[in-house]
This record gives structure tokens, C-alpha cells and sequence, in this order.
């Protein structure tokens, strides 16, 4: 994907994800993410695929054309990485165990409950990680989590 290209995505994904967030923190109803975003982040997670591992211990392999054309994940599969991308960045945020109480309930219930294999592990965790990141950097632009948003979000989370 040229630079050009990967610009509009990005401010896509960053705006969306501090909108995420925001709602996320008023403890609304996430914003629904346009499924031409989600199928962007789809695109962008297979095109850095090979940098997950696949089978604990080996980079997975690039991304197939025909992966591209009918991707290891649904929509709603990726959407929903993308909510708990956001979800993981505001617990990082507020000092939560954003790992134990949101990102191994996700994986925990992708390859339990959905029987994700190691491929679809990796574009979800992508997925994940981009839409974490980007989330992240727009909270820390705010500053620090207020005391309000720390509770709501600590009685939203898993307790696990």
C-alpha cells in the first residue's frame, strides 16, 4: 500500500478510536466502526501478518491473495478486535491490568469459544495491537485518566 494511501486509513482508525474511547469512558455504547474501516484494518493487519507468530515460535507467512480477497476473519470478528483494542488502551490508561481484564479474556474466548487457529490468532492480535496503539497515543495526548472514568471503566472490565 503506497504512503499516500495509508495516510486517510490511519486518521481513519485514530479518529475512530478516540471516538471509541471517549464513548467507551462515558460508558455509552461504542460507536459503530463503518465496515469500510474495519475491512482497511483488515487489509493493513494482513499486510503486516508476517510479523505475528503462528505457531509459538515462527513469523507466520505473508499474507495469500486470496486472504486478501476473503480474509481469515469476519467483519464482526475484526470489529470486535478493534472495540477491545480501544478497551485495552483505556485500561492501560487508567492503571488497570489491561492485559488479565481485557486482552486474555479476548484470546481466551477467540480460541475457546470460536476456535480461531494460529492465523486467525495473529490478525486478531494485529488488528488488536494497531487500533491499541493508536488509541493510546490520543489518550496520552489528554493526559491522565480521571478518577470517574478509572471506576467506570474497572466495573466494565472482567474480573479475572
Amino acid at each position: 500500500m503506497r504512503a499516500a494511501t495509508r495516510l486517510p486509513i490511519a486518521v481513519s482508525v485514530l479518529g475512530l478510536g478516540l471516538a471509541a474511547a471517549l464513548g467507551a469512558s462515558a460508558q455509552q455504547e461504542p460507536q459503530a466502526i463503518p465496515d469500510a474501516v474495519v475491512r482497511k484494518m483488515i487489509e493493513l493487519g494482513l499486510q503486516n501478518i508476517q510479523r505475528a507468530t503462528c505457531d509459538g515460535f515462527n513469523d507466520c507467512a505473508p499474507a495469500s491473495p486470496s486472504e486478501f480477497e476473503v480474509p481469515p476473519l469476519t467483519l464482526d470478528q475484526a470489529r470486535s478486535a478493534m472495540l477491545v483494542g480501544t478497551r485495552t488502551a483505556l485500561a492501560h490508561w487508567c492503571g488497570l491490568d489491561a492485559d488479565r481484564r481485557s486482552l486474555l479474556p479476548m484470546s481466551r474466548h477467540l480460541r475457546k469459544v470460536l476456535r480461531f487457529n494460529e492465523r486467525q490468532m495473529a490478525l486478531a492480535a494485529i488488528i488488536h495491537g494497531i487500533q491499541q496503539s493508536a488509541v493510546a497515543e490520543q489518550l496520552k495526548a489528554r493526559g491522565p485518566c480521571d478518577a470517574a472514568t478509572r471506576s467506570k471503566l474497572d466495573a466494565q472490565l472482567p474480573k479475572t
